[in-house]
């Protein structure tokens, strides 16, 4: 068994059919994407190039390109800032060894097993202005609102991007408490027979070990905050008067409900660049960092 795995060409042949699949779903379509951009086409009618075109309306021209840009970065600094904290701050108390540990793990977990498509809807009934649990909650403690959370321009973006954090927080939580069990125990004792509290122990020992986790897990909430299309097309469809309009949804109104390919095209091909250099930018950030 040992001689056969260091064959070059048996691991050349075990790994072949998966490299091919991958091939077929991530590069292949990446690259048609791209050249369809350089088109204007309805799918129906025959191809026409026209080259630089379609970024050139998109940048310059269109309006809501510009709105949904700005809602996605909004989108990908708030859910960094919903889930990476408190993510942190579970995994740092349920890895203490405190009583119940695997069921609030497990509860807090929970979350990640149900579709976006469910807990969408759940949360639009959540938001419901005149059925709604958060609005009954606010009565309870004397703040009587009828507002439709979804239906304001000020609270529509912020609803949905809380709702993407409830579900995915025990996620990054299940991360870093697989980053802090992989911490020498002789380590965090020694800390602590060296008179260090609970916070210093957290900030000087645990937060910088933690460092190429917390990297993985950054990775991992920026680029899916920047490709967020199902809770919005579900929650609010990209309103009101696009208040909640993210790339992802503009590039389907474009593509799908408009026709035009080469132009949603030109939108996710934006949209693969910024998740490119968004994880180019976070990498070569905790790499300094690693350094100092």
């Amino acid at each position: 068994m040992d001689r056969m795995l260091r064959d070059r060409k048996t691991i050349l042949i075990l790994v072949l059919p998966a490299f091919i699949i991958f091939l077929i779903f991530i590069p292949a379509p990446a690259v048609v994407s791209v050249l369809l951009s350089l088109v204007k086409w309805d799918m129906i009618g025959e191809m026409k190039f026209v080259g630089l075109d379609n970024f050139k309306f998109l940048f310059a021209t269109d309006y809501v390109f510009w709105i949904a840009v700005k809602n996605t970065l909004i989108f990908v600094v708030t859910s960094a800032i919903l889930q990476m904290p408190m993510a942190f701050l579970l995994a740092n108390i349920l890895s203490r060894g405190m009583k119940g540990k695997t069921f609030f793990r497990n509860v807090i977990f929970l979350p990640v097993t149900f579709s976006g498509v469910a807990v969408s809807l759940m949360f639009y009934f959540v938001y419901h202005p005149e059925v709604g649990l958060l609005n009954r909650l606010l009565a309870l403690i004397g703040i009587n609102t009828d507002l439709s959370w979804l239906g304001n321009e000020k609270t529509a973006l912020l609803a949905v991007v809380f709702t993407l954090a409830w579900q995915w927080i025990g996620y990054h939580m299940v991360i870093f408490m697989a980053g802090i069990t992989n911490i020498p125990v002789e380590l965090i004792e020694a800390a602590k027979i060296d008179g260090c509290n609970e916070w210093k122990l957290t900030w000087n020992i645990i937060f910088p070990l933690l460092l190429p986790v917390i990297k993985i897990s950054a990775v991992l909430i920026v680029t899916s905050s920047l490709k967020a299309f199902d809770m919005v097309y579900i929650m609010t469809f990209g309103g009101p008067n696009h208040a909640s309009e993210v790339l992802a949804s503009h590039m389907y109104t474009k593509t799908f409900a408009q026709m035009k390919f080469g132009y949603g095209s030109a939108i996710a091909t934006v949209l693969m660049f910024l998740c490119i250099g968004s994880t180019v930018l976070i990498n070569r950030m905790f790499t300094s960092k690693d350094v100092e």
